[in-house]
């Protein structure tokens, strides 16, 4: 028995493959229950930190719990900075 080649067919001349990015469904859900943009690139004003404002990729550095609770606190990062969504004071895409 012989092996079956698979077929991509697409419009144009050079195909790009473009898998979805797994953390975007998560990203949207804590977008939507915390409202704070993780994925974007993001200017961050924050209180009670060592640096007062920050400027980068906005992730999480450690995942909440299931099932979300908007009361928790979220441990976030901008590079290597880390700080608490609850030290946010105010953020803007940029």
């Amino acid at each position: 028995m012989e092996e079956q080649i698979d077929f991509l067919f697409a419009d144009g001349s050079g195909t790009e493959l473009h898998l979805p990015d797994p953390r975007s469904g998560l990203y949207e859900e804590i977008t939507a229950t915390w409202g704070i943009p993780v994925g974007q690139i993001t200017h961050v004003v924050l209180h009670g930190h060592n640096f007062s404002d920050l400027q980068g990729r906005l992730e999480l550095s450690r995942a909440p719990d299931l099932p979300f609770d908007r009361r928790e606190v979220l441990a976030l990062r901008i590079g290597t900075i880390e700080f608490s969504s609850r030290q946010i004071a105010s953020w803007a895409i940029i």
